[in-house]
């Protein structure tokens, strides 16, 4: 009797976009992630990209929103690094050795890839070669990373604005008579000591602090003089 012919599997890939993410997570691929999640890119496309599929082809048409979503993939890889190199410029060297062979390796990449680097990070916070290249002295522990670039005023005007703002919300925060703070001991904190301590956690420079507490008192002054003024006036 003839033996049953060999079953033929076709391996299943998903097109959705969470196996997708997953799948370039998995292969290293944090530069079509980030993409993705910025919405510059669909999964969909990088996928086809990575050439996991193809798209069919009534869909394959050359359009303008093609050619964008073309250029914007072609930016992702045209600086022509590998993932190593990748990631060493953003956390440094990991293991025994450099994977560049010089310095000037190193500084061309960074400029290579500097912009696509620093794009997804957030408000004030850097990668490691930025410190190797732009930046004088070592790197800035991370909880105190932003307050030391805006202090140098290494920070972009829409960086800075941010900041500012966030601090100034986590300042009033704070600056209630009745503020209070657990330390994380089970102690809670009260009055300057927990003004002091929730400051420091959110990282606010004191030269900020200062400007706003001075700023405070001065509002009070008007409005303790105002209150004075209509109680003088009965």
């Amino acid at each position: 009797m003839a033996a049953d012919p060999p079953v033929i599997q076709r391996r299943q890939q998903g097109h959705s976009r969470s196996y997708i993410i997953d799948r370039l997570k998995r292969e290293n691929r944090t530069d079509f992630v980030d993409a993705i999640e910025r919405g510059e890119l669909s999964a969909y496309a990088v996928g086809v990209q990575m050439g996991w599929f193809t798209r069919p082809p009534s869909v394959a048409a050359v359009t303008h929103q093609a050619r964008k979503r073309q250029l914007r993939l072609q930016a992702i890889a045209d600086d022509g690094l590998t993932l190593t190199q990748i990631q060493e410029l953003r956390l440094g060297v990991c293991g025994a050795e450099s994977v560049f062979s010089s310095r000037e390796e190193l500084e061309d990449a960074w400029q290579r890839a500097r912009e696509r680097l620093m794009a997804p990070l957030a408000p004030g916070r850097r990668p490691q070669a930025f410190y190797e290249f732009e930046f004088t002295g070592p790197r800035p522990p991370y909880d105190t990373e932003r307050s030391v670039l805006w202090r140098m005023g290494l920070l972009t005007a829409d960086e800075k604005a941010t900041l500012e703002a966030e601090w100034k919300m986590e300042f009033e925060r704070g600056a209630g008579p009745d503020f209070t703070l657990n330390d994380g001991s089970g102690e809670i904190l009260g009055g300057d000591c927990a003004r002091a301590a929730h400051y420091a956690w959110a990282d606010i420079p004191r030269e900020l602090v200062k400007r706003w507490e001075k700023a405070a008192r001065r509002r009070r002054g008007r409005r303790s003089a105002s209150s004075e003024e209509v109680a003088a006036a009965k």
